[in-house]
C-alpha cells in the first residue's frame, strides 16, 4: 500500500502542518515590557464557580495513560499545582476515579453521533461532580470528508439545534472545543454555550489559521458573552501571557504537559505548571498588569 494513503485518506502533507503555522505565528509575537508602573500581580483565576491559583490548565491528551494510573496521577498533580484538569475521553476508569476523589476537572467528550448517548455521558459528568462538560465538535467529520469514529463509536457533525439540545442537558457550563473560525464562535454564542476553546487540535486539519491569530477577531465578535480558552503550543508562561493579552480568559497546554509527565512523572507535571505560572506572573508584573481582569492588552507586538 502507498505509504501516503491511510484508511481515512491521504496522509497530511507536512508542508501544510498547522502546528508549524501556529508555532511560527506565536514566535513572531513579542512582549513590550513596561517597567514604569510595575506591580506584584494577583493570579487568582475564577472559573466554573471555583477559585484557582493559575489560568494555566492541563488540556486533554492521551500521553498520560502510557503509565500506570497516569491520567489519575496527572489530575492529582494538576490539582496540587492549583489548576484544573481537562480529561480526554478514552480512559473512563481514570475519569471515574478523578471524579470520585473530588479533583476539579472537565472531560472533553467526543461528538458521538447519537445525541441521546452523548447526553447520557453529559448527565454522568453532571451527577458525579464534574465542573463542566465539553465536546470537541471538530471530530464529527474527518479531514477526508467521511464520518469519524473511534473504537467503534460513530461520531457526527453537530448543528446549532444539536448544540442547543446539548447545552440544555445540564446546568453545568458547556464548552465547545475546536473552534477555528469567527463563524463557529458566533454559532456557539447563539447556542448558549458558556465558552469555547480555540484549538487546531494538534494538526488535525492542515492549513488552519494559527489560534493566536484568530483570537482577537473572535473576542471582538463575541465580546464578553463567552469564556474564551485557547491551546496550540502554548508551553511557557510568556506564551500564556500573549494569549491573555490578545483576549483569552485562560489557556490549555497538552503536548508539553504530557512531555513533563513522561520526564518527571507527577512532580514533573506539577513543576511545569508552577513554572509557567511564575513566568506568567513575571510577564504580568513587568507590563503593569495587576490581575487577570486587567491584562495590559497593548504590550503584545507582531514583529
Amino acid at each position: 500500500m502507498d505509504q501516503n494513503i491511510t484508511r481515512k485518506g491521504p496522509a497530511v502533507i507536512r508542508s501544510a502542518n498547522s502546528n508549524t503555522l501556529s508555532d511560527n505565528y506565536r514566535d513572531s509575537l513579542a512582549i513590550a515590557y513596561q517597567f514604569i508602573g510595575s506591580v506584584i500581580p494577583k493570579i487568582q483565576f475564577s472559573f466554573c464557580g471555583r477559585e484557582f491559583t493559575t489560568p494555566v490548565m492541563v488540556g486533554p491528551v492521551g500521553g498520560f495513560n502510557k503509565f500506570p494510573d497516569g491520567c489519575l496521577r496527572a489530575a492529582r498533580a494538576t490539582n496540587e499545582a492549583g489548576s484544573l484538569f481537562w480529561s480526554d475521553y478514552h480512559d473512563p476508569e481514570a475519569w471515574k476515579n478523578i471524579l470520585a476523589e473530588g479533583i476539579p476537572a472537565i472531560r472533553v467528550i467526543k461528538p458521538i453521533k447519537d445525541n441521546d448517548r452523548l447526553i447520557q455521558e453529559i448527565r454522568y459528568d453532571t451527577e458525579h461532580g464534574a465542573l463542566g462538560y465539553a465536546v470537541d465538535f471538530d471530530h464529527g467529520i474527518t479531514p477526508y470528508g467521511e464520518f469519524d469514529e473511534q473504537r467503534g463509536v460513530p461520531f457526527g457533525p453537530k448543528s446549532i439545534d444539536d448544540l442547543k439540545k446539548l447545552n440544555e442537558a445540564s446546568e453545568l457550563p458547556f464548552f465547545l472545543k475546536g473552534v477555528m473560525s469567527v463563524h463557529d464562535a458566533l454559532m456557539a454564542r447563539e447556542a448558549g454555550v458558556a465558552g469555547i476553546i480555540i484549538s487546531n487540535h494538534n494538526n488535525r486539519f492542515p492549513c488552519t489559521v494559527p489560534p493566536l491569530r484568530l483570537l482577537p477577531e473572535v473576542r471582538k465578535a463575541v465580546g464578553d458573552d463567552l469564556i474564551i480558552l485557547i491551546d496550540g503550543g502554548l508551553n511557557t508562561g510568556y506564551e500564556a501571557f500573549k494569549a491573555l493579552a490578545l483576549g483569552a480568559d485562560g489557556i490549555l497546554f497538552a503536548r508539553d504537559a504530557a512531555a513533563a509527565f513522561v520526564k518527571g512523572q507527577d512532580e514533573g507535571l506539577k513543576g511545569k505548571i508552577l513554572q509557567m505560572t511564575a513566568e506568567l506572573k513575571g510577564a504580568m508584573a513587568n507590563t503593569g498588569s495587576p490581575d487577570l481582569q486587567h491584562i495590559n492588552h497593548e504590550c503584545v507586538i507582531k514583529l
